[in-house]
């Protein structure tokens, strides 16, 4: 069994809510895993008109961040980039909830275009950091990965509801993807994987308020978590961007090695790998923006330099 820091759940300690939340999570899974491409089709169809015309989910914070990130544009270049990126998630959710039929097949599905820049990296035999971001379709990497032999393990969070929250990670280990909870132990765990040559894949774009770290995200500073940063300056092991971008009728998984240029000094090299991480993930952004989740408050904590609020 992977090691993921998870207990043995106790179903009657469950909130209604979490019952519920799970019942449809789980529904709605086996109804994507039976659904053909054009039930799929006519599911993102629906499921992208409600968010956006008709429930507006997030629409103001949309237009907020899009306005920060491309200030160049005109105000009807933002709108569409907008409106594309409702259909680019709701298209997402659909495969998500459809990721249990492309078991065994997912090399049909998500095309590897460069596998032999993370062949290279695992051949140092320090495990790999692999890097990316809520872009494209980020949930497909580590399953089709694993399908073609990688050892990889996910670093997430925990879900709220630890009933869907056991249920992702439980289709993720039908894949062959071992996940790793953030916790106490989690450092402990990522050590041991990567002394192990394995590949840790984790999602580094989220707004984190507790750490004091900020990087230029945009033109914008954004806080950013030091985990990357540590475990590199620490282990050495070297750090590759994938990102999985729709293209067309498929998925194309790329990778890209991220190289620093360290002075030895902590703090300084805690922000020159961070910045560079974040500067990657950025220019592949702005090939594909409708691709990112725009709906996050990235730019939601703010550095004493710059306190207003944005949201």
């Amino acid at each position: 069994m992977p090691e993921s820091g998870n207990s043995t759940l106790s179903p009657e300690s469950f909130k209604f809510r979490h019952r519920f939340e799970y019942f449809l999570f789980s529904s709605l899974k086996r109804w994507g895993q039976r659904s053909s491409e054009k039930s799929l089709r006519r599911g993102a169809f629906l499921l992208d008109g409600l968010l956006y015309h008709y429930l507006r989910i997030c629409r103001r914070i949309v237009a907020i961040n899009l306005e920060f990130a491309f200030p160049k544009l005109s105000s009807q270049e933002r709108k569409k980039i907008a409106r594309e990126n409702y259909r680019w998630f709701a298209r997402f959710c659909m495969d998500v909830l459809h990721m249990d039929a492309w078991k065994g097949r997912t090399s049909e599905v998500a095309y590897c275009q460069n596998p032999e820049i993370l062949d290279q990296a695992l051949s140092e035999n320090k495990g790999v950091l692999l890097i990316s971001g809520h872009f494209g379709n980020w949930e497909i990497i580590p399953p089709a990965l694993a399908e073609k032999g990688y050892k990889v393990v996910m670093y997430v969070g925990r879900q709220t509801n630890p009933l869907t929250n056991q249920l992702q990670n439980t289709v993720r280990a039908s894949f062959g993807v071992e996940t790793i909870d953030k916790g106490k132990i989690a450092t402990l765990q990522m050590g041991r994987a990567l002394a192990a040559n394995k590949i840790i894949a984790m999602l580094v774009d989220q707004n984190d308020n507790k750490s004091d770290l900020f990087v230029n995200f945009f033109g914008k500073l954004a806080s950013s978590s030091k985990g990357t940063a540590a475990f590199h300056l620490l282990r050495k092991s070297p750090v590759i961007l994938v990102t999985c971008p729709y293209v067309g009728t498929r998925l194309e998984i790329k990778f890209q090695p991220v190289k620093f240029e360290l002075c030895g000094e902590q703090e300084k090299d805690t922000l020159e790998v961070s910045q560079k991480i974040t500067s990657a993930l950025e220019q592949v952004i702005r090939q594909y923006p409708e691709q990112y989740f725009w709906m996050h408050r990235r730019w939601r904590a703010r550095p004493p330099q710059d306190p207003e609020p944005i949201y």
